[in-house]
This record gives C-alpha cells, structure tokens and sequence, in this order.
C-alpha cells in the first residue's frame, strides 16, 4: 500500500520536525500545509517551520485558510494517489512501532477513517494529563475522507488502541500562540486562561486547570525515541 500524511503549521518550528520524522520511514509523501497568517489574533513572522519542512523533505504549501478543514480537506486531495493517509498535526508524534501497528490496524479496518485516544502532554515533555481527555482525533484516514469542520469527519471511524503521543499543552509547542491564535482562540480568554493557569504553573501543583475542566498531572517523559525526533 502506499501511505501519504498530511500536515497543517503555523510557527510550528519547535514540534514540526517530531511529527515528520517519525513518520518519515512510512510514508511516500509528506504534505505540509504552512498557514501564513493565524485563523485569529495578531499575526507574527514566519519562523523557521517551512526550511525545517523541505530540509526533511515534505512538499510544502503556504496560503491563508479561513480554518483547519479547509487545509486538511486541500491536503487529502493531494494524497489522491495514496491509499491512506496519516492526518498528524504538527504535535503529534508516534513511536515506529506503533506507526507500524497503525499500518497493520488498515489492513483489516472496515471503515475509512481511524481515530486514537492520545495520551496528552502538559506545560513540558515530562508531564502527561490523568485521565486522558475525553478526545478522539481522526489519525489516519482514506483521501477520500473529508473534513467538515476542523478536524470532524463526513463518515464513521474506529478508534485504534494504538498510543500517540500529543504535545497539546506541552513546551516546546508555543501554547500561548495556540490559545490565542488557533481554533481554540473563539471558545475562551486566551490571554487570561494563559496568565492565570499555564504561565506559573509548577509540578508540585498535581493539577492542571484546562479551559475544559480540572486534571491530575503525572510524571511521564516523553520516550527518548520521540524527543530524538524532535530534532530538526
């Protein structure tokens, strides 16, 4: 099978590089779609996102993007030629062996589309969310698939028990230019959840208050193999 992935970034230069290397030994392709300007809020230059991309090989389109579906649904057309395609954002990483149960996981998958319960990284790569969050994010898909709004789909999907690795809330993904900028930027006060939860949180606090409720934090770093990967 051939096996195409698709990427969306906006100044993504300090997580990109994870998500392209470990899928890097998989895919026949890597399509990288570069926002030039956020979907809210101020916009900021360009960092070094696009050079990290072509130095890794990815094919890259810049543009501007009203939202995220509009760029993934771009994306899927251009992997026409694939069989699957991984919808990794630029924070999400996946060991190889896992990548590789993934790709088993198609060989049977009755559906088009396979989503995975990820486990969540929060202020740093030695912090995890307890419980997981209740999210689901579609992972791997056929180019057929479309999105109708962010990163919700026109067709059923199985959930893999396939482990991700998400740096949601995590350094070194900006997470004050996510609040701010990103589709999270209309659900609440960026600004003020930012200042008043992320900024001077510290491990001994146990919990971390997310604009969506309350959760433990954990001491869990993130494996080696992904912070190599992390490297540009």
């Amino acid at each position: 099978m051939k096996f195409g992935a698709v990427t969306l970034c906006f100044n993504d230069e300090g997580t990109i590089a994870g998500t392209i290397n470990c899928l890097a030994p998989f895919v026949d392709k890597h399509i990288v779609l570069i926002s030039e300007k956020p979907y809210f809020g101020k916009n900021s230059p360009p960092d070094r996102s696009e050079e990290i991309c072509l130095d890794l090989g990815c094919e890259v389109i810049k543009g501007t993007w009203a939202l995220d579906h509009f760029q993934r649904n771009l994306g899927n057309q251009m992997c026409s030629d694939c069989d699957w395609v991984f919808t990794f954002d630029s924070d999400e990483m996946m060991q190889h062996g896992e990548v590789e149960r993934m790709i088993r996981f198609t060989e049977k998958c009755p559906v088009n589309a396979i989503g995975v319960k990820p486990e969540v990284y929060w202020h740093d790569i030695d912090h995890v969310l307890t419980p997981r969050p209740e999210y689901e994010p579609i992972v791997m898909l056929k180019p057929s698939v479309r999105f109708w709004l962010i990163r919700n789909i026109d067709c059923h999907y199985l959930r893999s028990s396939v482990d991700m690795h998400h740096l949601s809330w995590a350094y070194p993904k900006d997470i004050y230019k996510k609040v701010t900028n990103y589709a999270h930027a209309t659900d609440f006060d960026g600004h003020s959840w930012f200042t008043s939860h992320y900024a001077s949180w510290k491990p001994e606090d146990k919990v971390a208050q997310l604009p969506t409720g309350s959760y433990g934090v954990e001491y869990k770093p993130l494996p080696q193999e992904l912070r190599d990967c992390l490297k540009p």
